[in-house]
């Protein structure tokens, strides 16, 4: 049987890096880079940086 095809976007966690346990869940095509963006984390209120988290196997 063949394997099954990949999608071509994915779901990914960005986590805020004020530490506050604060996350945006955001879908980005498979070929991009790792997404890193400034929004705003209500729990500080403030904009922090928020990272990819990284996946897990």
């Amino acid at each position: 049987m063949a394997k099954k095809a990949k999608s071509r976007t994915i779901a990914v966690r960005l986590i805020s890096m004020a530490m506050t346990g604060y996350y945006k869940t955001l879908t980005r095509p498979r070929v991009h880079r790792p997404l890193s963006m400034l929004k705003y984390d209500p729990v500080v209120r403030k904009q922090v940086l928020f990272l990819e988290q990284k996946r897990k196997k």
